[in-house]
């Protein structure tokens, strides 16, 4: 079922509004734009080089970015790019729509999913891996919090914006590592 307005079955590329929200804090070049989206919001969105660039190209074939400066020598040129008016005015519009339903996409409860079809062992296994990448995921961000929010939660709107992101991130990494232990405790008492 589609959202009213969107043509069902049409699957919008949501790389552009990240690479139109990176640009708005400053010009950028591909990586620069990939390191801005890893060390702000990158707990919660990831973009690869290769759907950057692609998309880098489009939004100045459209107007919505322009190429700010160019430098570097030879093969390493740097080309950054600045969003323009039309641009942040195309961003303003992605702000006001509201966000496709959440699908998820989990190996990990896949392959719980289907462990019967394998041995219980290997499902094991996968639990305790997640719920120790998750142990340190969630380690990770508590250091961020307590770095960039020293004193909680912010009172200024932009920072709250920030923390609220990130405390979405603890709130999941909290609930994922509750349901690993549960789903631990649960299958080993079966497995005895």
């Amino acid at each position: 079922m589609g959202r009213p307005g969107k043509p069902t079955g049409v699957r919008q590329n949501r790389t552009r509004p990240a690479v139109l929200g990176a640009l708005a804090r400053g010009p950028a070049s591909g990586y620069e734009i990939r390191r801005r989206i890893e060390s702000s919001f990158g707990h919660f969105w990831q973009e690869s080089l290769g759907q950057l660039y692609p998309t880098l190209s489009a939004l100045s074939g459209e107007g919505l970015i322009r190429v700010a400066d160019e430098g570097g020598h030879g093969d390493r040129k740097r080309v950054r790019y600045a969003i323009t008016k039309a641009g942040r005015e195309a961003l303003a519009l992605w702000l006001k729509e509201a966000p496709a339903p959440h699908v998820e996409r989990n190996e990990l409860l896949l392959k719980v999913f289907f462990a019967n079809e394998g041995k219980l062992a290997d499902a094991l296994a996968h639990l305790e891996s997640s719920l120790r990448d998750a142990q340190a995921q969630r380690d990770i961000l508590l250091t961020l919090a307590k770095e960039i929010f020293p004193t909680g939660e912010p009172r200024e709107t932009e920072a709250l914006l920030g923390w609220l992101t990130l405390d979405y991130g603890l709130v999941g990494l909290r609930a994922h590592i509750d349901w690993c232990e549960g789903a631990l405790r649960r299958l080993r008492a079966r497995a005895r």
